[in-house]
C-alpha cells in the first residue's frame, strides 16, 4: 500500500482558519520571457478569450504559438458551456457563437486532458478551504472548483498552466506551490 497521501488527506483543512493575504505581483509567476519548467503549456480560458481578442502579450503569443500545447477540457467546458449560454436572437450572437466554435474546432482532441477522479478530490479539498476561508459567495464556488480542476490537470499533464487569472492562481499556488503557472496581464 502507497504511503502517499490520497486526494482528500492533501490538503489539511484545520490548518487554514484564516484568508490568505494576496501577494504582491513581484511574488507571482508573471515572468513570460522565463525558462519554462516543463516546456508543455495548458491554456486557461483566459488564454482562448485573450488570443481572439488579440489581447495576448507579444511575447506570450510567441511563446504559445512554438509550445507544445495541451488544452484542459475543463477550459474547454467553460468555451463550451458559454456557445449554450449566449441568447441565440441576441445581436452580435451569431459572431460570437462562430468564434466560440472555431476556437473549440482547433483543439486537438489527442491534446486534451481530463482531470483525474484524484484531481477531482483535492480540486474539491481545495476550493472547499479557500471558499471558507476566503468567505467567498456561492457563485463564485463553482468558478474556483473549475480553477483548481485546471490547475491540477496542468500538473498531472506535466505542463505550465498559463492563465490571466492572478487572484485564483495567486491562492492556489498558496495551498500546492509546486504546481507550474505563467501569469499574464492582458494586453490593452
Amino acid at each position: 500500500m502507497s504511503s502517499e497521501p490520497r486526494p482528500f488527506e492533501r490538503h489539511d483543512p484545520a490548518r487554514y482558519t484564516r484568508s490568505l493575504a494576496y501577494r504582491p505581483r513581484d511574488e507571482l509567476p508573471f515572468d513570460v520571457g522565463a525558462a519554462p519548467a516543463h516546456p508543455v503549456l495548458m491554456l486557461d480560458a483566459t488564454v482562448y478569450i485573450d488570443a481572439q481578442k488579440a489581447g495576448l502579450p507579444l511575447a506570450l503569443a510567441a511563446r504559445i504559438a512554438g509550445a507544445e500545447i495541451r488544452h484542459s477540457a475543463v477550459a474547454l467546458g467553460e468555451i463550451a458551456a458559454d456557445i449554450g449560454l449566449l441568447h441565440p436572437s441576441r445581436p452580435g450572437t451569431a459572431a460570437i457563437l462562430e468564434v466560440l466554435s472555431q476556437t473549440l474546432g482547433r483543439t486537438d482532441p489527442d491534446a486534451t486532458h481530463s482531470p483525474s477522479s484524484d484531481a477531482w478530490l483535492e480540486a474539491s479539498l481545495m476550493a472547499g478551504i479557500l471558499a471558507r476561508t476566503q468567505g467567498l459567495p456561492k457563485p463564485d464556488r463553482r468558478k474556483l472548483l473549475n480553477d483548481a480542476l485546471i490547475f491540477l490537470s496542468a500538473a498531472e499533464a506535466g505542463a505550465t498552466l498559463v492563465s490571466r487569472n492572478v487572484r485564483d492562481m495567486d491562492l492556489l499556488l498558496q495551498l500546492k506551490p509546486q504546481v507550474q503557472v505563467l501569469l499574464y496581464d492582458r494586453q490593452p
